[in-house]
């Protein structure tokens, strides 16, 4: 058991983190500002420090320099809600083991702190209640108890313990970076810098510029010299997101990295040494892509040391209530509500659902949940209606699907409105193009002033 301090403002957060804490053995003490902080540090030091930033009278910087300065053999984890890369780095350079950007997911606080005591000899107390699948969810952050999730598990730990490039696959949403943070987690670089970059989100000439960095003057609008990802990573990890989206040009600077370890920022003429590991991901196959000369065959061997695929949720349904109970804990937490569970006949439609956007539509389908929720469990009525529109719904004697409600009811809205498209779209307070796909879905065809109703083939 350790005595772990919290120090933060946010009732919230400090609720759940203590809570969660709690269970796992903790003796925990919290604290709202800075002088608290401080005085209970003097009474009894902390085996490890939570804090916040941002402190009334103070912060978490200040904090640091302080236990630092008093020789304090304290373990201390950073957290922000407006959190940069600047900052991270300050915090790591200051000492600090770890800097968790809010909202902080218990699972990977559960991680990070059990890394940190493990740093002072603070051994994790055994927990009778949980099992091993509950242990390795602890571990790696990733919820999940199916076998293909055991077997992820255990990939990820022994995948941790390498310095290797690791390539992670799988569909969008499925929670590709959440297996690149708990690698990063887990490995001995976990007191370094965790930074995530999307691919996508850049043009060619501002990636390599946000990958390598730039000097002053090396293009219009660069007034300053910048550091980029790999050089603020260093000792860390870079987890390189949509890397099939990169550039062939920007493919060739990537592997040259790779290669050699070395960055060159644009407008510079010398190279300079960093250690980085990096994690990429994908939502495509690569290898379909190398054969159509989209990508390097060379850059995908590089990447591709050790290759990791994320199973789509679809293929694991076994996972979705103790995702959606994970779920609901965290937004029932953050909107400050009592959503305490979800109805069985709910739950039954979560679970027979297909799920297209994975892990991340279930999640943003329960945040929905609790924020309509005017109970304290989630009802079918608080799920989205794509959800529920598969779900069959008696009335009297009759079943009806809500496909077909829906159907008719844009038909009738189209009636109204003279089969104007975009004052139906209004109407239905949706946009033109979701109108246009869901006429399409409901064999609805329209050809100027000619209206053509095909009725649908609705198979259950």
């Amino acid at each position: 058991m350790a005595r772990i301090l919290i120090a933060d403002g946010e009732e919230s957060f400090v609720r759940n983190a203590a809570a969660t804490l709690h269970l796992r053995g903790h003796e925990v003490v919290s604290c709202k500002n800075f002088e608290e902080a401080i005085r209970s540090i003097e009474a009894s030091t902390p085996q490890l420090v939570l804090a916040d930033l941002r402190l009334e009278g103070g912060g978490g910087f200040e904090l640091l320099d302080r236990i630092q300065a008093r020789g304090r053999a304290s373990v201390v984890i950073l957290t922000t809600s407006l959190g940069s890369i600047e900052s991270a780095v300050e915090a790591i350079q200051r000492g600090a083991l770890n800097y968790l950007r809010k909202p902080i997911e218990m699972s990977e606080l559960v991680g990070v702190v059990e890394e940190g005591l493990s740093k002072v000899g603070v051994r994790a107390p055994i927990v009778e209640t949980t099992t091993e699948a509950d242990d390795l969810s602890l571990l790696t952050g990733i919820v999940g108890g199916s076998r293909v999730m055991d077997d992820l598990h255990r990939l990820v730990e022994k995948v941790a313990a390498t310095d290797s490039s690791v390539l992670i696959t799988g569909e969008t949403g499925v929670g590709k970076e959440l297996v690149g943070r708990a690698i990063h987690r887990l490995s001995r670089r976990s007191s370094r810098v965790f930074c995530a970059v999307n691919s996508a989100a850049f043009p060619e000439a501002l990636l390599e510029s946000e990958l390598f960095g730039h000097r002053r003057g090396a293009f219009t609008g660069a007034t300053e010299n910048k550091k980029g990802l790999f050089e603020f990573a260093h000792e860390g990890t870079v987890f390189l997101d949509e890397v099939a989206e990169m550039p062939l040009s920007m493919q060739v600077k990537l592997l040259r990295f790779l290669q050699t370890g070395e960055v060159r920022s644009v407008g510079e003429e010398s190279s300079r040494y960093v250690d980085v590991r990096l994690v990429a991901a994908t939502n495509k196959i690569l290898e379909q892509e190398v054969e159509s000369g989209a990508f390097r065959e060379d850059l995908y061997y590089r990447l591709a040391v050790i290759p990791i695929h994320v199973p789509a949720l679809r293929d694991r349904p076994e996972d979705v209530r103790s995702l959606a109970e994970h779920f609901l804990l965290k937004f029932s937490d953050r909107a400050g509500k009592n959503v305490q569970g979800i109805t069985a006949h709910a739950m039954d439609l979560l679970s027979n659902y297909a799920w297209p956007g994975n892990v991340r539509q279930l999640e943003n389908s329960i945040e929905r949940g609790v924020a309509l929720c005017q109970g304290t469990e989630i009802s079918v009525e608080d799920l989205p209606v794509r959800v529920r529109e598969e779900f069959l719904v008696r009335e009297g004697e009759a079943i009806q699907s809500l496909q077909v409600m829906e159907r008719t009811h844009i038909l009738n809205t189209l009636e109204q409105v003279n089969w104007n498209r975009k004052r139906a779209a209004a109407l239905l307070q949706i946009s033109t193009t979701t109108l246009w796909r869901r006429l399409k879905e409901f064999g609805i065809e329209m050809d100027g002033s000619r209206r053509v109703a095909i009725a649908p083939t609705m198979q259950r």
